[in-house]
């Protein structure tokens, strides 16, 4: 019987998801330079250093993202189980 339910994933959704992802680490990472207090070190350990912090953000955004999605995927789905058929 659950093999007849609609997949809460899709690929094209999790596609979005790492998408939106990158984005959001590169923008991070470019927010987060400014923050690291490493400037004596050069360049390149700043950037390590946002890189990191930013590697963190980005994995709390995609499981959030991710999770919005699977319970947005299954709300819109019980909705319309539950309707009675002169509402559809």
């Amino acid at each position: 019987m659950d093999n007849l339910r609609p997949k809460l994933v899709s690929k094209s959704g999790a596609i979005l998801d790492v998408v939106l992802t990158v984005i959001f680490f590169v923008w991070m990472t470019g927010i987060l330079k400014k923050h690291v207090p490493w400037v004596e070190e050069g360049e390149t350990a700043v950037l390590v250093g946002a890189a990191a912090c930013s590697l963190c953000l980005s994995g709390v955004f995609w499981m959030a993202l991710s999770l919005f999605r699977v319970t947005l995927a299954d709300q819109i789905i019980q909705r319309t189980a539950t309707r009675s058929p002169n509402e559809r």
